[in-house]
């Protein structure tokens, strides 16, 4: 049976080949300009695409421990008027500049899908399960107002609302106000922790969930197993040792 895959990478080819022009006034034209001594009326969009993207690399404009990251020069700052975002976010950066060739408002759909991050640390389990930190992700914790200095096991939710209120505490120090989803941690003891200078909103609970320590060997195997399963009843059904199958059901009992 026929799939609309090929209709849609084929409009994707369209868009991307069709000639556009850069708005009267575009900082974004006046940086590749200056950047490329190349001047025309009407661009292909995956041939700005193609040149941001090597100047980005040419010129390393990324966090190289966390390469999805961009972060801008100050030229391409003043260009886009971003000082950092994630790879997804660049396509829609570029629509803000350009309007199709025959004059008309550029309208071309955004394709962004939210940031690709790997499952493999993901915690999917109950949110009461426990957990020791990272030692340096642990100072973070007990630098918030109130928490306990000696309390070193944690519920995972327990952990997540601490997170939480970590960054909402610092919101004024490590978010720039033109894109609130990217975090600058560089200078602040979470970069440190998350070995990150910088992280997009989506990265989130994906470097949280690297700052987890099991309480027991047990529990990296249950994990493991969590993150496979279509649905919890399928616990009884598995060959599995008891005391493996009891691990399991706390882990997702909700």
């Amino acid at each position: 049976m026929a799939t609309a895959v090929p209709c849609q990478t084929k409009s994707l080819e369209a868009e991307n080949e069709t000639l556009h022009k850069f708005l009267e006034d575009s900082t974004l034209k006046q940086y590749l300009f200056h950047k490329t001594r190349i001047s025309k009326v009407g661009y292909t969009f995956s041939e700005i695409l193609r040149t941001l993207v090597n100047i980005i690399k040419d010129e390393k404009l990324f966090d190289v421990r966390n390469p999805s990251i961009v972060i801008c020069s100050t030229e391409l700052e003043q260009a886009l008027d971003m000082r950092a975002f994630h790879v997804t976010e660049l396509r829609d950066l570029i629509v803000l500049h350009l309007e199709s060739a025959d004059g008309s408002g550029f309208s071309l759909v955004s394709r962004n899908v939210p940031c690709g991050v790997k499952s493999s640390n993901r915690f999917y389990g109950n949110p009461s399960f426990q957990f020791k930190l990272q030692p340096s992700f642990l100072k973070v914790i007990r630098s918030i107002e109130g928490s306990d200095p000696h309390q070193t096991i944690f519920r995972y939710a327990e952990i997540v609302c601490n997170f939480t209120s970590y960054i909402l505490s610092k919101r004024n120090e490590i978010f720039d106000p033109r894109n609130l989803k990217i975090a600058f941690v560089e200078s602040d003891p979470l970069g440190e922790a998350f070995k990150v200078s910088a992280f997009h909103r989506c990265q989130a609970r994906h470097l949280l969930d690297q700052q987890l320590l099991c309480l027991s060997l047990t529990h990296p195997a249950a994990m493991n197993i969590v993150r496979c399963l279509p649905s919890k009843e399928i616990i009884q059904r598995l060959d599995i040792p008891g005391e493996l199958r009891d691990l399991l059901g706390m882990m997702t009992a909700h």
